[in-house]
């Protein structure tokens, strides 16, 4: 199956309306391939988003230029430039920004969904990421087809075509993208994976293995989707307040009882370390007296079967009769 017709079944499965679609625009060769790719579809409502990062020079150049890109297509664009560089970690704090930025928009403007241009050389590498980080193996998927960050509906046409399919779709069209030198400064880590890292490993094991990381990766997100749905009732049943948030483990099995601790906080932008995530099980489910975790300035309360995330100083709301 072709780019297009992959980029076509996507949205024609997901559009509908004529609520217009947002699209994450670097002007890169992937983003540049599904944008010329929605226009051969016709009939999809476009709006462009560009970050300028002001990391390089000639950063600001190529916004102008996408700027005109985008007057001649007559899409509406929209575009922010970054007043300062951040001094560490680059790569996050530059999600953070393009996120903050899309989240603006939505704001301003009833978009269906916020495309991306993620391909399966992306997911490949997030899941290989991951497992070398230790995530847990229902969070080794990271990008999926359709998602939802910060409130935004998320949609990924691409993540089923390779890196060489995109190449081929913009080489057949005449269209040159712009690249960016830092995705090939080897200071970040996802440079690393794509220059080093994955090479190595196909050189090792003689084979290609973007498929199998790609593959290892939607099995995770079916594991997550699954653990979800057998945790829903209890999590459904969690008491909420300004006091924090409390809900009972009881009746879940040890995976089930991870998940809802890992979902809960999550839902407080919380990354719980693997140190504490077994311990703070073991204190949940033991009985006795209660005992207090403390991940990213926050305390968890563990007593009785039953977790309280404290989100204020004062008295905190019982959950025994949950």
């Amino acid at each position: 199956m072709d780019l297009l017709k992959r980029v076509k079944d996507f949205i024609g499965e997901r559009l509908r309306g004529q609520s217009p679609l947002l699209l994450g625009y670097s002007g890169g060769p992937d983003s540049k391939a599904l944008l010329y790719a929605l226009i051969e579809m016709g009939g999809v409502p476009l709006h462009l988003a560009h970050i300028d990062h002001a990391w390089r020079p000639e950063s600001g150049e190529e916004a102008r230029l996408l700027a005109a890109e985008a007057k001649q297509l007559n899409l509406p664009f929209h575009s922010l430039r970054l007043s300062e560089k951040p001094t560490r970690n680059l790569e996050e704090a530059g999600r953070f920004a393009r996120l903050s930025f899309f989240r603006s928009l939505f704001d301003k403007i009833p978009f269906a969904a916020l495309l991306l241009a993620h391909q399966a050389d992306d997911r490949a590498e997030t899941a290989l990421k991951r497992l070398c980080e230790g995530a847990h193996l229902a969070h080794l998927g990271g990008l999926a087809p359709v998602s939802v960050l910060e409130g935004m509906p998320v949609w990924r046409p691409l993540l089923a075509v390779r890196k060489t399919e995109i190449h081929e779709f913009l080489a057949a069209r005449r269209l040159q993208p712009l690249l960016d030198p830092t995705n090939e400064d080897p200071r970040f880590l996802r440079t690393r994976l794509r220059s080093q890292t994955m090479p190595q490993l196909r050189e090792s094991f003689g084979k290609e293995i973007v498929e199998n990381l790609a593959l290892l990766s939607e099995r995770a997100i079916e594991l997550r989707d699954y653990l979800d749905q057998k945790i829903a009732p209890v999590w459904q049943e969690r008491r909420e307040g300004p006091e924090g948030i409390a809900v009972s483990l009881q009746g879940l099995e040890r995976v089930e009882a991870r998940h809802l601790l890992q979902k809960l906080g999550s839902s407080q932008g919380l990354c719980i370390p693997r140190r504490l995530l077994e311990p703070m099980l073991d204190a949940a489910k033991a009985g006795g007296r209660a005992r207090r975790f403390q991940v990213g300035g926050k305390t968890f309360l563990m007593d009785g079967g039953c977790i309280t995330l404290i989100l204020a100083d004062c008295k905190l709301f019982k959950i025994s009769k949950m």
